[in-house]
């Protein structure tokens, strides 16, 4: 039996760990040779920019562990962007993101509309989570996503244990 996931909220010092499954995760699942990850974002997601964004008044970072180990990352910006949403490939269909996404709905981390810029592959997810497309796919200096929001999130949240926090 695997231990339980736990939920906390991220340290600078995480800023290392979280850029490489960002990274590894990016290039798994929204990119390929074809479709090269852009240099602009993999310079975004490098660990000195995950740590100032980590320390910024206006993001939220969420960490689902596994065994001791981040298995997702959840960062929400002014409570109405969802910034980066991303569960390592080996573990995902697990329902880590799943827990991510009630544990911030329960813990009032989202604000009353939510919206992302999706990358193609993850459209699905959001379309589970209450989003839908807000305009058409588009493309930033090699990055394509789409546009979605969440226009109705549930007045009064579905009650799920929460996860264990370490203290």
């Amino acid at each position: 039996m695997s231990p339980p996931i736990s939920i906390r909220h991220a340290v600078v010092t995480d800023a290392s760990d979280i850029s490489k499954l960002i990274v590894s995760t990016s290039e798994t699942c929204c990119f390929s040779e074809a479709a090269p990850c852009p240099d602009w974002y993999l310079n975004s997601i490098q660990t000195q920019a995950i740590e100032t964004l980590i320390a910024s008044d206006r993001m939220v970072f969420l960490l689902a562990l596994n065994d001791q180990a981040i298995a997702g990352v959840l960062a929400i910006e002014d409570k109405s962007t969802i910034k980066y949403f991303f569960v390592d490939p080996e573990q995902q269909k697990m329902g880590i993101g799943k827990l991510l996404w009630q544990f911030s709905k329960n813990s009032g981390e989202f604000g009353a509309r939510l919206k992302v810029r999706s990358s193609l592959f993850a459209v699905p997810v959001y379309e589970r989570l209450g989003f839908e497309a807000v305009g058409p796919p588009s493309c930033f200096n090699g990055l394509h996503y789409q546009p979605m929001a969440n226009h109705n999130p549930p007045e009064h949240p579905i009650k799920v244990p929460p996860p264990t926090i370490p203290p």
